[in-house]
């Protein structure tokens, strides 16, 4: 186990072949099959158990319980995602970094950050120097990466919705948030349904062939309720910005 204390130790442990678990809360779990690295890497030592409630800037390794305590003014979506992200029991264990760093297309948090306009502070094996990337960018590196913070984005109206079925810890069939822009216009971003997070106006829906098809649901089934929750959201934000 490697136990960096800067960004650059974490830099070269990367070269030494140490890969940090995202989601390594997964291992303890039958439904999180891991495949953990020969090398792994502990982020303990880089000071990123805190919350900056005036900047919103996030560490790491804070765990959902923890964030959820914080005053989230100006981000209900977020506030929404935490609630309903697994159970009290999980969210006192998992931590945003992990959620992050293990890119879950079924993520509740995600598509919350994603409206606000957050950001992940990433440092990655390309480079040593830390820079930061929109949360959705955090799918597309292809080198091996560590977040370090995430700053939870400019303040609004904002609101989350899950489908799960049956069960309301079962993992989501579609998720969706949405915040209402001070032009008036409705951005969304909508998870689980898709192959990854997407965002994209509330009138820009993609056709069926976009969303994800299995054993829960079929692809027009995710998108027919997708468009439910869209319109939802579209609704509450109204009322909200009206109030």
């Amino acid at each position: 186990m490697v136990r960096p204390k800067t960004p650059g130790e974490l830099h070269s442990a990367f070269a030494m072949g140490a890969r940090v678990i995202g989601g390594g809360a997964g291992i303890m779990s039958a439904a999180m099959p891991a495949e953990p690295p020969a090398l792994g890497m502990d982020l303990g030592a880089l000071g990123l158990h805190t919350v900056a409630s005036d900047s919103g800037r996030v560490g790491a390794l804070v765990r959902l319980a923890e964030l959820q305590r914080t005053r989230l003014d100006g981000h209900n979506a977020v506030a929404a995602a935490l609630a309903a992200t697994a159970t009290p029991a999980v969210r006192r264990v998992i931590t945003v970094g992990g959620v992050l760093g293990a890119r879950m297309h079924r993520s509740d948090l995600v598509p919350a950050l994603a409206v606000h306009g957050a950001r992940a502070h990433v440092v990655t094996a390309a480079s040593p120097e830390p820079r930061w990337l929109p949360v959705l960018g955090l799918w597309d590196l292809t080198d091996a990466f560590a977040v370090l913070h995430v700053d939870l984005g400019a303040p609004g109206h904002s609101a989350f919705r899950r489908l799960a079925g049956h069960q309301t810890v079962a993992p989501a069939l579609v998720t969706a948030a949405g915040l209402r822009r001070a032009d008036g216009s409705l951005v969304v971003c909508l998870g689980a349904a898709t192959p990854r997070p997407v965002l994209l106006d509330a009138d820009q829906l993609p056709p069926a062939g976009f969303f994800l098809e299995d054993h829960r649901a079929s692809a027009q089934y995710r998108r027919e309720m997708a468009a439910v929750l869209v319109a939802e959201l579209a609704e509450e934000l109204s009322v909200v910005e009206a109030a």
